[in-house]
């Protein structure tokens, strides 16, 4: 799978996330009584991204090209899932161990006195994940454990990184056909649905 890069500009004017917990309940014929598990390692996101009209054909064939690179789904894309970025400057945080699972990942790299609030969102491992607490500020030595939403995926690997600031999540395209519109005055417009790659 390649890694498409979208064109930076316009911004999306608009997007429609959707995070998704597939789940299985089971309900017992005699009792009525309902069961309900998660499934941990299945979870993934959607979004339906608009863009503001783009006016020109050569303000626009950057696009063209994009969408096209993309070959409908088989290829990649990274969605910036916040609206601006979530702290000042960059920090170079990564992971702080190998093998973690579950909904706390040990991190290290920050900045002392520095932190995230419940809601942010975090890259790391090419998936995109929530915040479900704060996360308190970190100390001298620059480690924060943050407490996340969906499962944490498998196969990360120690010191790998984790976009804090600009977080984004890898999607590819929910259609083998993702295409614009074109208006008189060339005014073009962009609308597509995408989900997370697992």
């Amino acid at each position: 799978m390649i890694h498409v890069d979208l064109p930076a500009a316009p911004v999306a004017a608009e997007i429609e996330w959707e995070p998704h917990q597939p789940s299985q309940t089971n309900e017992s014929e005699f009792t009525g009584t309902d069961r309900t598990v998660i499934l941990a390692q299945a979870p993934f996101w959607t979004a339906k991204v608009t863009y503001p009209t783009i006016i020109g054909e050569a303000r626009f064939r950057p696009w063209r090209s994009a969408l096209m690179r993309l070959q409908g789904r088989a290829n990649a894309f990274r969605l910036v899932a916040v609206e601006g970025p979530q702290h000042g400057e960059h920090q170079a945080v990564v992971i702080d161990g190998v093998g973690q699972t579950g909904f706390a990942l040990a991190t290290r790299g920050w900045q002392p006195g520095t932190g995230l609030n419940d809601g942010m969102m975090v890259t790391v491992g090419d998936q995109l994940l929530q915040l479900v607490a704060d996360t308190g500020l970190a100390g001298a030595d620059g480690k924060l454990t943050l407490k996340v939403l969906p499962h944490i995926p498998a196969g990360l690997v120690d010191g790998g990184p984790v976009e804090t600031r600009l977080p984004w999540a890898l999607m590819r395209m929910t259609t083998d056909a993702p295409g614009w519109k074109v208006g008189r005055g060339q005014q073009y417009a962009i609308t597509f649905e995408c989900r997370s790659v697992r």
